[in-house]
């Protein structure tokens, strides 16, 4: 008898209007497609995707229920425009860098004290991606876009990782 894991989703966020600052969105639409379509099919666990884009309390709401969160979000590390990182709820700090905060990092310290206050923080996941562009406009840099199957693959591996 296989034991099954605990359910997941992967919540993608960002703003699409905004050009790399839509990564998260664009990875959540591109996994939920592989879902549909059965290319991917995550073994012993229930898989949901989310495209949540700025919507904190929908986020918030997946760990609420229980469930393990993986957030997907553009973010500034001071990494390389592409570079990406997988952390855990206790390792996120986000500071106001320059003259305050965008409101990008506003939505996701939102989300994160949501979840923090409902207890759930142990079961979240943040993976940050440096944006090269996030002026005015739709898609993404053609850094981010080379970048996507790598992130992809990242997300579904630690998908496998969590218990």
């Amino acid at each position: 008898m296989s034991t099954r894991a605990a359910p997941l989703s992967i919540i993608g966020l960002g703003n699409p209007d905004r050009k790399d600052d839509g990564v998260g969105v664009r990875l959540a639409q591109d996994l939920r497609e592989e879902l549909e379509s059965g290319a991917w099919t995550p073994a012993d666990r229930e898989v949901d995707v989310v495209c949540a884009a700025t919507d904190s309390l929908l986020a918030a709401a997946h760990a609420a229920d229980g469930r393990w969160v993986i957030l997907v979000d553009a973010a500034h590390m001071g990494l390389a425009p592409g570079e990406f990182r997988v952390f855990a709820r206790d390792d996120a700090e986000l500071c106001p860098r320059g003259e305050g905060l965008s409101t990008h990092d506003v939505d996701l310290a939102q989300i994160l004290r949501l979840v923090d206050t409902l207890g759930a923080g142990k079961r979240v996941r943040i993976m940050g991606i440096e944006a090269e562009d996030t002026g005015d406009g739709r898609g993404l840099s053609s850094l981010l876009e080379d970048r996507l199957p790598e992130m992809r693959a990242r997300i579904k591996e630690e998908v496998g990782l969590l218990p």
